[in-house]
């Protein structure tokens, strides 16, 4: 009998499904969906995901048959928004179940505005940290003190013991102990204590990022129902609903393939350079994944090189006579349900950064209206029109006060219906330092301040028509 999969490995199977649905692999998207329809909880959130993503994928690999009666079992559903997505798609997959005009009107009262996730201020966010995260990290800030002392006590033990054993050699040999037999005897010692500190340290850091990671999302990712809605039932009916439509995932490490697609993504944005050329080498962890509204997101924080003079495999085994990083920090992707029709490109006016500098290739320069923008960033893109239409008023004014804000760089490219987001960084976040305090609010504000404007570039972009409705 198989072994039952565990929630984590459901998460996972689902982001490899959605993701061959992006990719239109459909027959690849369509076995992962009809497993997971077999074994995840009906009630669940995650539920309607993947009914979802199975209806789509069978309407784009033609199998429009399955297509519409799985639609059907949808639109019986309980809930009031679950039934009506499937009334609609039923008219979408077939002119057959159109609903007449004067039926329609038993749904307005229905339909309901979905809520935009809540911005939440530096303030509000420090308050939730001291609320939620404060005794963690002093429990951290204490384990750390701890491990620090037993790499200390037992690097003393470790001498001593030496000693020990050079005295109790010398007391046989009946001759002193020399400085040359001593260092010679601490070679056979030290391996052994070097690997106990590293198993110190491993233990010190062990899940610490995933509890504080997993809060922030919490936290950012709260909601207010909007006021649009009619009744206290339909009121929770849409809370429900936009639980399932703003649900993230918090993973440490993905597979393989995960990882591949990463690189396809960043290869794709076009960000590093102009020949489309990946990388050598790419690591990722810390991975954030799911959906806000319609749109599919994803993020981590990555490290991309460029690597010659050997050849490399997952296992890293071979030496290399060169490394260049192409980019480390944090790396952010969503797919849109529509196509930009051009592409657009945004990079800070500071160029002396290790990404590649612009050439022509990436299109004619953008001029915009605001001052403020144009003196912190450059713009290029295909079309004139549709990059000013991408750039709205809002969308600007929140890379500026990012920028103002949290004095990082930030390079933005809209590629063929997504939205890539790379953010530089020199170190890992949250990792936690053994010689440092972790009682710093410096990190937990770092990211929140990304997280913020990775969700509300996407909320941005998914409330402007002007876009979709060229």
């Amino acid at each position: 009998m198989d072994k039952p999969l565990s929630l984590s490995e459901i998460d996972r199977l689902y982001l490899q499904g959605d993701r061959n649905l992006h990719q239109k692999k459909f027959p690849a998207a369509i076995a992962i969906f009809e497993q997971l329809l077999e074994i995840v909880d009906p009630s669940s959130r995650l539920y309607f995901d993947v009914q979802r993503g199975l209806i789509k994928a069978y309407q784009q690999n033609q199998e429009l048959d399955k297509a519409i009666a799985l639609c059907q079992s949808v639109a019986e559903s309980d809930i009031a928004s679950t039934a009506l997505w499937g009334q609609h798609f039923l008219a979408v997959l077939s002119t057959d179940f159109l609903i007449p005009i004067d039926n329609q009107q038993e749904f307005v009262d229905e339909v309901v505005t979905a809520p935009a996730i809540k911005p939440k201020t530096l303030s509000q966010f420090k308050q939730y940290c001291e609320a939620h995260l404060l005794e963690e990290l002093q429990a951290l800030e204490h384990k750390r003190k701890y491990t620090l002392k037993t790499i200390f006590v037992s690097g003393i033990f470790c001498l001593i013991i030496t000693w020990c054993f050079c005295w109790a050699v010398s007391m046989c040999l009946s001759s002193n102990i020399s400085v040359f037999f001593y260092l010679l005897s601490l070679l056979f010692t030290l391996p052994a204590w070097v690997i106990f500190c590293r198993g110190c340290i491993h233990n010190y850091k062990i899940g610490f990022k995933g509890n504080i990671i997993e809060k922030i999302i919490d936290f950012i990712g709260d909601y207010t129902p909007s006021s649009a809605m009619h009744s206290e039932s339909l009121r929770a009916t849409a809370a429900s609903t936009f639980r399932d439509r703003h649900h993230l995932h918090y993973a440490a490490h993905l597979f393989l393939e995960n990882k591949r697609q990463t690189i396809l993504a960043l290869t794709r944005s076009q960000i590093l350079n102009d020949e489309l050329q990946e990388p050598d080498y790419l690591e990722q962890e810390d991975c954030v994944y799911g959906t806000i509204g319609n749109t599919s997101i994803f993020f981590a924080e990555i490290l991309a090189e460029r690597r010659t003079g050997g050849h490399f495999d997952e296992f890293a085994r071979e030496t290399y006579s060169s490394k260049s990083v192409l980019f480390q920090g944090l790396f952010f992707e969503a797919k849109f349900a529509k196509n930009f029709v051009s592409r657009t490109f945004v990079m800070p006016n500071d160029l002396q950064g290790k990404i590649a500098p612009l050439h022509s290739w990436r299109g004619e320069s953008i001029k915009l209206e605001d001052l403020e923008f144009e003196r912190l960033f450059r713009v290029y893109g295909d079309s004139q029109l549709e990059s000013r239409y991408i750039l709205s008023t809002n969308l600007m004014a929140r890379l500026v006060e990012f920028n103002q804000k949290a004095r990082r760089k930030v390079y933005l490219s809209f590629v063929e219906g997504f939205l890539y987001i790379a953010i530089p960084y020199r170190h890992n976040l949250f990792e936690p330092r053994l010689f440092k305090s972790m009682m710093s609010f410096t990190p937990l504000k770092e990211y929140f301040q990304d997280f913020q404007l990775m969700i509300g570039i996407v909320e941005d972009l998914n409330l402007n028509r002007r876009i979709w409705g060229q």
